[in-house]
């Protein structure tokens, strides 16, 4: 079974619930990974239908190609998500139905120990979800500052132990390259302690990769784009994992759903502001109870969907 090789897609029920409109409509699954959320759509539609997938990890891409190669109406496309203009020169100014976002690390990518994403598991310190990237958490480790390793292991990481881990790394660094998870983890353990130590290393690694990676800006790209590359009525469905995420989604939306900007001490609108998106789902979607059983990685999922008026 190809989910014994790669994650189990999470909250598929609610995404092709809320996306999926036109059953002969044209959609794009923007963090493609195993595939999963593809499939789904994809088992929603007419033959008409079509889903192009796209991942920055080449990977994914020859995994999800492998997987979906029957799939007739299926494309996948190995680039960015934050780059999804480059989208138009391949389907020539197609717009979509719906658009899938499904943030963060892959279980897959986790579970990999030459990729570097986890603190449980020894490899080299990598954390490149496309391994073309120039920059590596290993080089973050051992040549930033400690006042710029401070920073985004609080800004990031949201570590209140952020200085203290800072000047660990340094000091260790002077004496040897820090080459391995392992050897991060160790330094990170040696600060906060056996009581704090899973949350920790899982901030700080968190707050590496989301550098490595420039996954927040992506994120950010990625979401403006998504509403000029849909069709009027088209729908987007954002899946994050984490309130740094979150928090961007939720921005995004209420920023671009709003019908005024004045002042409320003005007596009438003056900006003439016109919204782009209206915010379908209000409050956040959690996955229901049973989901969570079975898959314990949807735990923390939270999914937001906007339409394009």
């Amino acid at each position: 079974m190809f989910f014994s090789n790669y994650h189990i897609p999470v909250m598929t029920d609610q995404i092709v619930k809320y996306i999926v409109r036109n059953r002969n409509g044209t959609y794009l699954d923007c963090t493609l990974g195993g595939g999963g959320h593809s499939e789904a759509v994809l088992n929603h539609l007419e033959e008409d239908g079509f889903v192009i997938g796209v991942d920055r990890d080449p990977e994914a891409i020859n995994f999800a190609s492998e997987r979906l190669k029957d799939r007739k109406n299926f494309k996948a496309v190995n680039i960015e998500f934050g780059s999804l203009k480059e989208i138009t020169d391949i389907i020539y100014g197609q717009k979509f139905d719906g658009i899938i976002f499904d943030l963060g690390v892959s279980s897959k990518q986790i579970n990999d120990p030459e990729r570097g994403f986890s603190h449980s598991l020894d490899g080299l310190l990598d954390m490149r979800m496309n391994p073309e990237n120039e920059i590596s958490a290993r080089d973050i480790v051992n040549n930033y500052s400690k006042k710029d390793l401070q920073r985004i292991f609080f800004e990031f990481g949201e570590e209140n132990r952020s200085a203290q881990i800072a000047a660990r790394i340094v000091s260790r660094r002077s004496e040897r390259e820090i080459e391995n998870t392992k050897d991060l983890a160790d330094i990170v353990s040696s600060v906060v302690g056996s009581r704090h130590r899973v949350k920790s290393l899982s901030r700080i690694f968190q707050a590496i990769r989301i550098v490595v990676n420039g996954e927040l800006d992506e994120i950010k790209k990625a979401l403006d784009i998504s509403v000029s590359i849909m069709k009027k009525g088209g729908r987007a469905g954002v899946i994050s994992y984490h309130s740094l995420e979150d928090r961007i989604v939720k921005s995004f939306i209420s920023e671009n759903s709003r019908k005024c900007t004045c002042p409320v001490s003005f007596p009438r609108c003056m900006c003439e502001t016109v919204p782009e998106i209206i915010n379908v789902t209000g409050k956040v979607i959690r996955p229901e109870d049973d989901e969570i059983q079975r898959n314990s990685r949807s735990r923390s999922a939270k999914l937001r969907v906007y339409e394009k008026i």
